[in-house]
């Protein structure tokens, strides 16, 4: 029974190993992730009941981008807007993050998550998603594409899926490398090697000097970006 627990817990370290390389790789902590998050949760927690109803998805959205930007911008990160499609890109390392919501097995190690709504045509050429239909991906697992096909923007796409569930007023999030998309405009597929699950504990400190917030985010740039749409 000891060892049992042991290799457990050494296949959990072995896990956060991974990840945290995996995040170091793409120059996000994930600290600064989980801060961005829980600042757009706390935006959306400040809402009352003269707030529209829809407010509160619009609260959190504008601000984890808002976030994003400023806290990854000493990691080489900006802010680009393409047709209303707000990224979060750092041109070096050829990646860029992509804010959705999705559904409620985001965030879940064995879930199979998917947008929460569907995405238009623009969004989808622009990423380059492939399309496939399939009944159900815990059955037919293999149907997924493996890699992410090169896209209008030269950069690597990875979603940071939050999920909000609104029995507990809790957030589950992942930040996940999508593929494909159904007949009816959902992201359905994503890289399932590549999900790395964001801990979210809210009663962890969040230890990021917040001088970095009061910093000017507003100056215009321009990033040269060359569509082949």
């Amino acid at each position: 029974m000891l060892n049992i627990k042991v290799t457990e817990y050494q296949k959990e370290e072995q896990l956060l190993s991974q990840k945290e390389e995996q995040l170091q790789s793409l120059n996000m902590p994930e600290e600064t992730l989980r801060t961005a998050l829980l600042r757009g949760l706390s935006s959306r927690r400040s809402m009352t009941k003269n707030n529209p109803k829809t407010g509160g998805g619009q609260y959190f959205y504008n601000e984890t981008v808002r976030a994003l930007r400023e806290l990854l911008k000493d990691k080489g990160f900006v802010g680009e807007s393409i047709r209303n499609i707000e990224l979060t890109i750092n041109q070096d390392l050829g990646v860029a993050i992509y804010l959705c919501s999705g559904c409620n097995q985001t965030g879940l190690k064995n879930g199979t998550p998917q947008s929460k709504t569907s995405k238009g045509d623009f969004t989808l050429d622009l990423f380059n998603l492939n399309q496939i239909e399939s009944p159900n991906y815990d059955m037919f697992e293999e149907l997924i594409p493996k890699k992410q096909a090169n896209n209008a923007i030269n950069c690597e796409i990875w979603f940071l899926l939050h999920y909000f569930n609104k029995d507990n007023n809790s957030l589950m999030a992942e930040l996940t490398k999508p593929i494909s998309f159904n007949s009816k405009g959902y992201v359905t597929g994503f890289d399932r090697e590549n999900r790395i699950i964001i801990d979210l504990d809210i009663n962890k400190p969040i230890d990021i000097d917040d001088s970095t917030l009061t910093q000017s985010f507003n100056a215009d740039i321009d990033i040269p970006i060359e569509l082949k749409i």
